[in-house]
């Protein structure tokens, strides 16, 4: 077990892949901390099973994905030095706990975050080609050196320090239905375009052709957004140019519901410059506390700020 480690996973309405991404980090992390946002199905349920595998639980009202995080690291209980962000629908593999586990032992002080990749997994198909497996985040970070930027979705996290990469991966499923897909993205869509309406781009990142790969894909972010024709061209890049084709059915959907989904920002921002007003967001409803998280020893851990 990683002792310098806790793992944070933001929930709500996950019990379809919150199991196994804990089953991931159990008995490695250090630490676990679920903090979910008043979900309306089993999700605290199945956290809570797992309490006595050293899984924390606490409920905290929903603002946006960068006000959750933020919010998580200054009053959650960490002891660990480092914390690693990691989605319900994510998997930690044995080669990136083994990776984690090397660097961990004996990481530079003046290291504060690390970047590394995903896998993603499409229909249960997983995605080798179309460049969806070559995009490098910072998700793994010094306990008190990272925050977060203030954007809506798609936030970024900032470490005052140098940083390092990894060569292995995560593995992402999503174990939700195509319709849960879409819903979720148009909210995304709203968010994003909401962002760009508000001039945030690319929140606190400055893009940097030749800089970290957060830099590096706002500096792509600028020139798409410049673009004529982009949606078409972001298609044809993912699918034909990044080879995405070599896999199949699940390369052609994958490239084509993204490629909508950033059709879908344009629509949004489109509305706005007609009729004046922000894109909606459609977040479904939340739910109640959870009962049992009353008696919770998280729940009185969690009122005053940590360091």
């Amino acid at each position: 077990m990683s002792a310098k480690l806790a793992v944070i996973i933001l929930t709500f309405n996950e019990e379809a892949n919150l199991p196994a991404a804990l089953d991931s980090v159990i008995g490695w992390a250090g630490e676990i901390f679920v903090v979910d946002s008043y979900s309306t199905d089993r999700t605290v349920d199945i956290a809570l099973e797992t309490a006595s595998r050293g899984v924390r639980v606490v409920q905290h009202p929903f603002e946006n994905y960068s006000a959750q995080w933020n919010w998580a690291l200054e009053h959650l209980p960490i002891s660990a030095e480092w914390i690693l962000k990691l989605d319900a629908d994510e998997r930690v593999t044995p080669a990136f706990r083994e990776e984690a586990d090397r660097f961990l032992a004996s990481a530079p002080a003046e290291v504060h975050g690390v970047y590394f990749r995903r896998r993603i997994f499409f229909m249960g198909q997983p995605l080798n080609w179309g460049g969806v497996a070559s995009n490098y985040d910072l998700r793994l970070w010094r306990r008190g050196k990272g925050r977060f930027d203030d954007r809506g979705v798609n936030e970024h996290m900032l470490v005052s320090g140098k940083t390092v990469q990894f060569t292995s991966q995560i593995d992402h499923h999503n174990s939700k239905s195509i319709g849960d897909w879409l819903d979720k993205h148009n909210r995304y869509a709203s968010l994003e375009a909401i962002n760009i309406i508000k001039g945030n781009l690319y929140g606190d990142v400055k893009p940097r052709v030749l800089g970290q790969p957060d830099q590096r894909r706002m500096w792509l972010r600028k020139i798409y957004f410049a673009a004529p024709g982009r949606c078409l061209a972001y298609f044809l890049y993912r699918f034909i140019l990044r080879f995405g084709f070599l896999d199949g059915a699940a390369g052609f959907r994958f490239a084509l519901l993204h490629a909508v989904f950033l059709y879908w920002i344009d629509l949004k921002i489109a509305e706005y410059r007609q009729t004046g007003k922000l894109p909606e967001v459609a977040w479904p409803a939340r739910g109640m506390p959870h009962p049992k998280l009353d008696e919770a020893k998280i729940a009185q851990q969690v009122e005053a700020p940590h360091a």
